[in-house]
């Protein structure tokens, strides 16, 4: 079952240019546990905005969630 995931802070397009908007403290999102090829650094953890935690995923600071 995936993790769900809160974000603490704001992470906005000009920190993480890839995101299709700012996302805002307080939003849910799901850990994606699939495949992701090594496009997600160290510092950063895969995510979705899908329940069922399939693709499209995308990357969040780890700082950024709880």
């Amino acid at each position: 079952m995936p993790k769900i995931l809160v974000l603490t802070r704001d992470v906005p397009v000009m920190e993480c240019p890839w995101l299709d908007r700012d996302l805002k403290a307080g939003e849910t999102v799901w850990q994606y546990d699939g495949r992701t090829y090594g496009c997600v650094q160290p510092s950063g953890i895969a995510v979705t905005m899908m329940k069922a935690a399939e693709t499209p995923f995308f990357e969040v600071p780890r700082d950024a969630i709880k």
